[in-house]
């Protein structure tokens, strides 16, 4: 009887974004992962998290290759701190 192949996926880590106007830098956070950087962009933010995520899969002792993780950005905004991306 055949048996489709059936790919799991873990779950992606959440990484939390915000602005710190006081700083003018993109900050994230993910507890899971031990992951605290910023940037001047968002898109540098997210680049730089790219960059150090598997390391620190690897170094947090997690199984799995960690050129496969899922991450998942969240970003949260109060109204007075609204900005174009």
């Amino acid at each position: 009887m055949f048996k489709p192949s059936v790919l799991k996926f873990a779950n992606p880590f959440n990484v939390e974004v915000c602005h710190d106007q006081e700083e003018n830098v993109w900050v994230a956070q993910c507890d899971d992962l031990g992951l605290v950087t910023e940037a001047e962009t968002y898109e540098e933010l997210t680049e730089r998290v790219w960059e150090i995520a598997p390391d620190l899969f690897e170094m947090n002792g997690f199984i799995g290759n960690p050129a496969r993780i899922r991450l998942s950005f969240t970003q949260e905004q109060s109204y007075q701190d609204r900005i174009a991306l």
